[in-house]
């Protein structure tokens, strides 16, 4: 049980996503490279002295060395390695087996030829030895060149060297003296090579995240860096996108602020330019003329101050905007009973509704139904969009309020069956100055802010409010208020 929990806490160890235990994991490959290598070193240094080591060409090169009391069972390679060969004679001197030799098995030797042979007198260019098998039943003669003889002589007369050069301890000390040169290349070649997979771990990465700064800094805000780390680089990457992304959100609604700063400013120029016109022409034509029947000063007076209501209800609205939409702006916020709001509400439009004969319809329950809210500025909200439905709509059309409560969210709908908003202007109901009909804003008085000032009370409210959008017919407008 122990071991198997310890192997889990390894294991959790080696799957972690930190710098850290990548370190660790790459010292650790780092030292399994380094056994490799000198395993694979030591190796092939071993295997090299196997198989590069010759011994002494004459090493038992001698009949008396390689003789067998069975000659079937003699080793003659090293003969035939040499150029040699190798002979066994009967007692008759006919030759029963060879290796190499010129003559033939059944060949067999004068006795004067053999004679010379042995004693090497020959001058054939080959130094001979024999030697008689146990029971003498047969003669081993081998040949060497002579060239290759002679080493053995000299190695005859260097043995004591020879041997000790041949002694594994001897070679032993040889080998420890180019030892260290050995682990120096092998290390090195680690060294190199742990270096490369650190730079594809680690360096490579932060060339691709400060690559991604320096782009970002020069402007190009869309940049964002792509890196497969799991580690805290792969979280600095995600912080960083996650911040680029953020930056340009804020410089595009920067930018859509600084739009709608200068669209508003022409707006306020052209609804205030109108009215002020109308005022300040029949304002000096009263001033310049005193002849003026009392009938048609009135007129003129009742244009001036329809013009004047316009620019002071534009002006209000306007100060009214920017005073919601200030951060320091806070609502008066109370629980109260929403539906009993609706109703109170709803009764005070009821008498312009029948006046201006249009229908309405009213679904509001009867439950308790207790939210925050400030009931001024909401009020104001919903009054803007009850208005606007009235006012812009014919006769005939029905007006339809229903109150929603839908696990923690209080939803109310105010739906019309009038001429409906055209869909190029559905995204853009709710900002300032936005007139589906500017001829129709002139004639009933609108600011163009209503909406607006609507949208942002209820932001305020931590709510949300929406235009439903592909109605053939009519508007319907979704707010959403949060019950807490």
């Amino acid at each position: 049980m122990i071991n198997r929990n310890r192997l889990k806490i390894i294991a959790t160890y080696f799957k972690s996503k930190k710098m850290a235990t990548q370190l660790f994991k790459n010292y650790f490959l780092f030292l399994i490279i380094i056994v490799v290598i000198f395993v694979i070193t030591i190796g092939t240094l071993l295997f090299y002295f196997s198989v590069n080591y010759v011994g002494s060409p004459t090493e038992n090169t001698t009949a008396q060395y390689i003789i067998k009391q069975n000659y079937k069972d003699i080793n003659v390679t090293n003969f035939i390695k040499h150029k040699g060969y190798v002979e066994v004679l009967n007692k008759d001197l006919v030759i029963v087996m060879q290796n190499g030799s010129k003559h033939e098995v059944g060949f067999k030797y004068p006795q004067k030829y053999y004679n010379d042979m042995i004693t090497n007198n020959l001058k054939d260019g080959y130094f001979y030895t024999s030697k008689y098998g146990a029971k003498k039943e047969f003669i081993l003669i081998t040949a060497m060149p002579n060239s290759i003889f002679d080493a053995y002589t000299w190695g005859l007369e260097h043995k004591e060297q020879l041997e000790q050069a041949s002694n594994p301890i001897n070679r032993g000390i040889s080998f420890l003296k180019i030892f260290p040169f050995i682990i120096f290349i092998f290390l090195l070649c680690t060294m190199v090579l742990y270096s490369k997979i650190t730079s594809m771990i680690f360096v490579n990465p932060l060339k691709k995240l400060l690559k991604g700064v320096n782009t970002f800094k020069n402007g190009e805000y869309s940049a964002r860096v792509e890196i497969d780390s799991i580690n805290e680089i792969g979280q600095l990457k995600d912080a960083f996108n996650l911040m680029a992304e953020k930056i340009q959100q804020e410089r595009l609604l920067k930018e859509k602020a600084e739009q709608n700063r200068k669209r508003m400013i022409l707006d306020i120029s052209h609804d205030l330019k109108n009215p002020l016109t109308s005022i300040l022409g029949y304002s000096e034509f009263l001033l310049e003329n005193d002849d003026i029947l009392t009938e048609e000063k009135n007129k003129l007076l009742k244009v001036i101050n329809n013009n004047s209501r316009r620019a002071n209800d534009l002006i209000q609205d306007l100060f009214e905007f920017s005073r919601i939409e200030s951060t320091e702006y806070r609502l008066d916020i109370n629980k109260n009973d929403i539906g009993e709001f609706l109703r109170e509400l709803i009764a005070g439009y009821v008498p312009m509704m029948e006046q201006q004969g249009v229908q309405y319809e009213f679904d509001i329950t009867e439950d308790e139904v207790e939210i925050l809210f400030d009931r001024k500025n909401l009020d104001r909200a919903l009054s803007n969009i009850i208005l606007n439905s009235i006012k812009y709509n014919g006769r005939g059309i029905t007006i339809s309020i229903k109150l929603l409560v839908n696990e923690g969210t209080t939803v109310i709908i105010i739906e019309d069956n009038g001429v409906g908003i055209p869909k190029d202007f559905e995204g853009d109901i709710f900002e300032p100055f936005v007139r589906v009909d500017a001829s129709r804003n002139s004639k009933t008085g609108g600011t163009g802010l209503g909406l607006a000032i609507s949208k942002a009370i209820i932001k305020k409210h931590g709510g949300n409010i929406h235009l439903a959008q592909g109605l053939d017919k009519g508007c319907k407008f979704i707010i959403e208020l949060k019950d807490n």
